[in-house]
């Protein structure tokens, strides 16, 4: 769709290169999933390491090939479109959306775990208040909406804070780590601390973790220079997110004993005992603020990002025109981004009902992983069976399928933080078909309704 013709609605371009790698990293480098895949050693390093290789690579294969032979607005949605026709992009498109619809509450989640540092050692407690979280989830969520309908050019700035803090907070993780080293206090955690179906289902975590550099294509309409800034924001992320994630665990493994690394404040955890070894304990709520606005910049990138899948298929006539629309004023898909976070506020009310706050993360954050990947099941075979690419390129689409085949059936695999399996199961597979029925529904209704205009 191209944004820019007089008879579609315009939307800015806002994004320039320093913006676009700067959202690369904020949606890629979530070092959230960290704290749930380190508690099996050493081996979790090597573990991040094959995940890129087998995801990410594939991933920056696929993404700069499709940017450049379909740009525009809409992302996997148009490029599953353009490859497979009109109902396959719709549902890629879907899960792409409502993915995100469970996504951004594990963020928000995540961000409430982490803002209970802010008060300093003594408010971590917070993270299991319902209260608490609750309250700072529904807040940020509706701060980031008013931000992102005044427009990408002013919400683009909570991601830009938040790549930086990412940056920060890796840097702070490996500060205080090497505090402990010079301190003598580091823990020495084994080669391989457990082994089995729970350290598969966290390496489909993982590769879920390296998702991220196509959002910059959803709004490819709203990039100054896509031809020449995409591609080195994709290489300066993958670099950057691969550090990022191995080190960050290094540095986890070497602060907290295993037993003792929660999911949702492992990071504030490692932090909190280089401090306390430093003689410093005052500076955990300044780093809690770091961490906060890390993750509300990630949550904002998806939040924003992927808003606009069902703007472009409102256009489209795949779902009510009303999604198509965009503010007089600011030039935002206003009525989309509403949606979204209406949508998003009630999926978090939803994922902590009957459920502990750790529970609810993992429900939450295993869904998303099936979701997610469906967009990529499309891509990757639109990548294989390309009839004009090199054979490097077909190479990464066949590993990059297999892959992401593998982290769907890995998902479904509870953790040790799931209290009844069944009851995890049970809001997977709702977590999961719910959307995907409801989606076909409204795609059999959009095509009843345009074969009733003709």
């Amino acid at each position: 769709m191209a944004t820019d013709s007089p008879t579609q609605p315009r939307v800015l371009r806002a994004l320039g290169r320093f913006d676009l790698i700067l959202l690369n990293i904020v949606a890629v480098v979530n070092i959230n999933g960290v704290p749930p895949t380190a508690v099996y050693g050493q081996a979790a390093v090597l573990l991040w390491v094959l995940a890129f290789l087998v995801f990410f690579v594939p991933e920056a294969v696929a993404v700069l090939e499709f940017s450049r032979r379909y740009p525009g607005e809409g992302g996997v949605y148009l490029w599953t479109r353009k490859s497979f026709g009109d109902g396959h992009g719709f549902l890629s498109g879907w899960c792409y959306w409502t993915n995100n619809l469970f996504y951004v509450p594990v963020m928000l989640l995540y961000l409430a775990g982490i803002a209970a540092y802010a008060g300093g050692p003594d408010s971590a407690g917070l993270v299991d208040s319902k209260l608490f979280v609750g309250s700072v989830a529904f807040g940020w969520l509706a701060f980031m909406a008013a931000l992102n309908i005044r427009g990408l050019g002013v919400g683009k700035w909570v991601q830009n804070i938040g790549g930086l803090s990412a940056a920060l907070s890796v840097v702070l993780v490996l500060a205080a780590a090497a505090l402990g080293w010079w301190k003598g206090t580091l823990q020495h955690p084994p080669l391989l601390a457990s082994a089995g179906w729970e350290m598969a289902a966290s390496f489909a975590v993982m590769c879920n973790a390296f998702i991220g550099i196509e959002l910059a294509c959803a709004m490819g309409d709203e990039i100054r220079d896509p031809a020449k800034d995409v591609k080195p924001a994709i290489f300066i992320a993958g670099a950057v997110s691969l550090a990022s994630y191995a080190l960050v665990t290094w540095g986890i493994l070497a602060l907290v004993p295993l037993e003792k690394i929660g999911v949702i404040q492992g990071i504030m955890q490692a932090l909190s005992v280089g401090a306390q070894d430093a003689g410093a304990g005052w500076i955990v709520a300044p780093i809690a603020v770091v961490m906060a606005l890390a993750i509300g910049g990630s949550s904002s990138a998806w939040f924003s990002g992927s808003a606009r899948i069902p703007f472009v298929a409102g256009i489209d006539s795949a779902l009510p025109a009303a999604l198509g629309k965009v503010h007089p004023k600011w030039h935002s898909p206003y009525i989309a981004i509403i949606v979204c976070a209406v949508l998003g506020a009630f999926f978090t009310a939803v994922s902590l009902t009957g459920s502990s706050v750790a529970e609810a993360y993992q429900i939450l954050l295993k869904a998303s992983v099936v979701l997610q990947m469906i967009p990529f099941i499309y891509v990757f075979l639109a990548l294989a069976r390309l009839p004009d690419v090199s054979t490097a390129k077909r190479l990464a689409g066949v590993i990059g399928f297999l892959t992401v085949s593998s982290v769907v059936v890995l998902a479904f695999i509870p953790t040790a933080d799931v209290g009844n399996a069944a009851v995890f199961e049970t809001k997977m597979a709702a977590g999961v078909l719910g959307p995907i029925l409801t989606g076909w529904l409204f795609y059999r209704r959009g095509q009843a309704r345009a074969a009733a205009a003709r």
